[in-house]
């Protein structure tokens, strides 16, 4: 799998960036590559693989370039709508503009109170432009926004009953979240399903500044946690057993998290991790972040461009490759404080960089409260999810369950309090800087061979110089 990551990488860069017309002969030619030296037993048989069975993905999606003006919108509504104050919110996947399809979700503006329900299909005429608000329903990414200028035709539609059950659900949760949290009910439920809708700005603004922004987004760190616990409870089982039932309880979460892309890319991982272990493989976390990349990037060559995608990746490459000589330099062991430690302050080290390419900064002070706020997120995590779905049956109890849970809420809101300045931050990273930082971690991992019979002197130096070229 590792021969081919370099041919996923170069598919999806051309699958976004070429026509259909090209991509159909280039990912022929190089899956038939694949083909005769797969035949032939060659190892490097998975680069032109890849590289073709991408291509032909990118060739079957929609890729339209879409100019703010006014269109014939057709789709189908795929989140609850949003009412209130005389107007209607939707969220609109499949659309098609003019009759030209758009790969990515839009958030449909509706100046009164429309009779829609999830899963209707609607047609109209809408001024859209490009930039959507930033969610993620259905595993689309919403990035395009619209506001309705003429009548509406609307088509009641068949909705998926599970993913439509879901949505009641999160939306009852929620409800719960409101009754147990008060007046943080918002950063609750950002940090349980991923709705960041109530978050207040100035909020918003204070987890970005100290660097805990992606506490509020539903990511690998949530999905991990829920994935352990499951695990936890049903240790002494099968193993095909707690592989499946563990897989369900993924499926669950994200579903109430409306298959955010974030969610989706975590469990994924997760399971094609826990897959190798089921099959008494040789532990190889290189291989099982590239089938994992793989997966996703046939599933969309876009993906490549999603900020939340490039920060899964580099958490868990952080994770991986700093886990162990971070807790070495803190004497401590992995299965200790120590590892707990060294693990939060290597999956954000790996995501570092590419904070400050995504927000555009990031803040100086992050680099310490990350590790400060990350191991406590269980704390949260776990009586929070439990709290809500007993509150509806035993409210008593819920509230008695939220008591920790509103305690770490305390905790995480007085950590963002302590960067009240807008300056201090790093700037953006550049290329170069990127490239000497992520190869630097490589080599300081134990996954670099040389580093048995020497210290990781090269990883570290490679590290500080992109740095120094970041900083520059």
């Amino acid at each position: 799998m590792l021969w081919g990551i370099p041919g996923v990488l170069a598919g999806a860069l051309l699958a976004t960036c070429l026509g259909a017309g090209i991509l159909w002969p280039l990912g022929g030619i190089a899956l038939g590559l694949g083909v005769f030296l797969l035949r032939k037993g060659k190892a490097a048989y998975a680069l032109p693989l890849l590289l073709g069975l991408v291509l032909l993905r990118g060739a079957i999606l929609p890729a339209v370039e879409v100019i703010p003006g006014e269109y014939a919108l057709t789709g189908t509504v795929i989140d609850e709508p949003e009412r209130g104050k005389g107007e209607t919110k939707l969220i609109m996947g499949r659309v098609s503009l003019d009759g030209k399809r758009i790969p990515e979700a839009l958030a449909l503006t509706v100046p009164f109170d429309a009779s829609v329900a999830y899963g209707d299909s609607l047609s109209l005429q809408a001024q859209v432009s490009p930039g959507g608000r930033g969610a993620a329903r259905a595993l689309t990414t919403v990035q395009y926004e619209g506001r309705a200028t003429g009548e509406i035709t609307v088509k009641a539609g068949r909705a998926s009953l599970l993913y439509g059950l879901a949505l009641s659900w999160r939306e009852r949760l929620g409800q719960a979240a409101d009754a147990l949290f008060a007046d943080r009910a918002g950063v609750a439920k950002a940090m349980l399903f991923g709705d960041r809708d109530d978050v207040h700005y100035l909020t918003f603004l204070a987890y970005r500044r100290s660097g805990l922004l992606h506490l509020l987004t539903v990511s690998g760190l949530h999905v991990g946690v829920v994935c352990g616990a499951a695990l936890r409870f049903l240790r002494g089982r099968r193993r095909w057993l707690r592989f499946l039932l563990s897989a369900l309880v993924l499926l669950f979460f994200c579903l109430l998290t409306g298959l955010s892309p974030s969610s989706v890319r975590a469990a994924i991982m997760l399971l094609v991790v826990r897959f190798s272990h089921l099959l008494d493989r040789q532990e190889d976390p290189l291989s099982e972040i590239g089938c994992a990349l793989t997966l996703l990037l046939l599933i969309d060559p876009w993906f490549l461009f999603s900020s939340g995608f490039c920060l899964s990746f580099g958490a868990i490459w952080g994770l991986f490759c700093l886990t162990g000589p971070l807790t070495d330099l803190l004497h401590g062991r992995r299965e200790g404080l120590g590892g707990l430690v060294a693990g939060a302050l290597g999956v954000f080290l790996g995501m570092l960089p590419l904070l400050s390419v995504t927000g555009n900064q990031v803040s100086w002070i992050g680099v310490l409260l990350s590790p400060l706020a990350l191991p406590a997120a269980p704390l949260f995590l776990i009586p929070g999810w439990i709290a809500v779905l007993l509150h509806p049956v035993l409210p008593l109890l819920a509230k008695g369950l939220a008591l920790l849970p509103q305690g770490v809420l305390y905790y995480f809101d007085a950590l963002a309090g302590l960067v009240p300045l807008e300056g201090l931050t790093l700037p953006p990273c550049n290329g170069i800087a990127l490239l000497l930082w992520f190869a630097g971690m490589l080599f300081v991992s134990e996954y670099f061979l040389p580093n048995r019979q020497r210290p990781a002197y090269l990883g570290w130096g490679l590290m500080a110089a992109g740095a120094l070229v970041w900083l520059l």
